[in-house]
């Protein structure tokens, strides 16, 4: 299996994240991997956003679940990074899988867990929106599907058993029963912390049999130790400056 960097919400240092302008970015420097967000409003629409406010990325404020996709739509996604950016949008669901199946970019994309009042209807429909979405995804295009939250991998699961998934970790959350979780979520991929992650632990995650990609790693040194301990992938907000660790000499 071909190591590989994934470009963390596109690449972050160079464009606002999770934007288009932030992925094409991704598509100049020669990237295959992204790793993207999911997340859904009060009337159902799925966006490409990290964080469950708007007040950092965007001139907009508030949380996603309470908002009306007609305020996201108009949410200036882009000025907070740099003047030339202004006007960018928060994506869709829809243009993000047109633009993987366009230009045949590999995709990690995480599923939020939804809070609220409403959130097991939200959660619902965001999982099955995106189910429907995966089935127009160009068979060429390999996904991963992952989330910190077991219940939204579960749910995606039934939906979709065939499709690949991987369960997060952070390293306050990766207690000694993580492979009950790894287990319980059907995921083939483990997407632990960087920060605590040890060669043994390594070893432990690859005697399981899975592939392990680790986040999010922006020093070159720890991304070679890390490739050195056999992880197969690295998350990393400068894909365009790891790139190189992956590509054949």
């Amino acid at each position: 299996m071909s190591k590989k960097v994934l470009a963390h919400r596109g690449i972050p240092t160079l464009a606002p994240e999770n934007t288009m302008a932030g992925f094409n970015t991704v598509i100049d420097c020669g990237i295959d991997w992204i790793e993207t967000d999911l997340s859904i409003t009060k009337d159902e629409k799925v966006f490409v956003i990290h964080d469950d406010k708007l007040n950092r990325t965007t001139n907009e404020d508030g949380s996603i679940e309470t908002l009306d996709s007609s305020l996201v739509e108009q949410a200036d996604a882009g000025s907070w990074f740099a003047e030339k950016f202004r006007g960018e949008k928060i994506p869709t669901l829809d243009q993000l899988i047109d633009f993987l199946n366009i230009h045949k970019l590999n995709a990690n994309i995480e599923l939020k867990g939804v809070v609220g009042d409403d959130a097991d209807h939200l959660a619902n429909s965001l999982v099955s929106q995106f189910a429907e979405a995966t089935d127009r995804l160009d068979p060429d295009v390999q996904l991963i599907i992952s989330s910190f939250n077991p219940i939204m991998l579960m749910k995606m699961h039934e939906l979709r058993p065939n499709l690949d998934y991987a369960m997060l970790f952070d390293v306050f959350g990766m207690g000694e029963d993580w492979n009950l979780y790894m287990q319980a979520c059907h995921a083939k991929y483990i997407h632990p912390d960087s920060r605590g992650l040890t060669e043994a632990k390594v070893k432990k995650m690859k005697d399981y049999g899975y592939q392990i990609n680790v986040w999010t790693v922006d020093d070159i040194n720890r991304a070679q130790e890390l490739f050195s301990w056999g992880v197969d992938g690295i998350f990393t907000n400068i894909a365009d400056r790891m790139q190189f660790l992956v590509e054949d000499k």
